[in-house]
């Protein structure tokens, strides 16, 4: 039986989904970095926080994009004690069609929820920053669990509390792989990634979160 659209509930990741990335890449280039320096650091973040949870160990996000950007920045021939990039992250705007999808699932009844690798309080501010906050009935923290997605144990975490099974929306495919993995429905927005970036099957797809909203309202 499925469930009933007042019982659904739905569970976003926030950077490079929910909130637009841009101002670190401008950032980047403020520096002399060319634009894909984003994306670069972007990965080797994602590739501390795996090998810390690889080994049984696990620092705030925080410290790992930090440890991230002067490796970055070394990499690329820059001084490696420059900030901007990190502090951009507290400025983050939302994507222009965020608070209007999110405005439709809860007015249709459903539970809208985030999933942060980052910290529950900084996560907070940004959605409040950005006017997303009365939309978001409550934010889950990786720190929650002492473990980054896409290891099950947040989507778990989630999972338990919500009951049911929540759908996941992100924007990045490594984030869909462990929420499918931990048993959650996911929908992957492809408009930054474009292209499905692994060799398994597909989920659900939408161009943005208006896209993303209809295929929820429309199960």
């Amino acid at each position: 039986m499925s469930e009933s659209r007042s019982s659904q509930s739905v569970v976003f990741d926030v950077m490079g989904t929910l909130v637009d990335l841009e101002p670190i890449r401008e950032a980047f280039v403020g520096l002399g970095a060319a634009p894909p320096a984003l994306e670069a650091w972007f990965q080797r973040i994602l590739h501390e926080a795996a090998t810390v949870t690889l080994v049984d160990d696990y620092r705030p996000f925080k410290e790992l994009a930090g440890s991230a950007l002067r490796t970055t920045l070394a990499q690329l021939g820059l001084d490696p004690g420059r900030t901007e990039p990190l502090d951009a992250l507290a400025g983050l705007d939302p994507y222009p069609d965020a608070a209007d999808a999110l405005a439709r699932l809860r007015d249709a009844g459903l539970t809208v929820v985030a999933l942060t690798n980052g910290s529950r309080e900084s996560t907070e501010q940004l959605l409040a920053r950005g006017g997303l906050t009365e939309h978001v009935q409550e934010v889950f923290s990786c720190d929650d669990v002492r473990r980054f997605k896409p290891h099950p144990a947040p989507y778990e975490h989630v999972r338990t509390r919500l009951g049911g099974t929540p759908t996941l929306v992100a924007a990045h495919g490594w984030d869909v792989v462990g929420a499918r993995s931990a048993g959650l429905k996911t929908i992957w927005v492809e408009r930054e990634e474009r292209e499905w970036p692994f060799p398994l099957e597909p989920p659900a797809r939408a161009r943005d979160l208006s896209e993303a909203a209809r295929l929820l309202l429309s199960g």
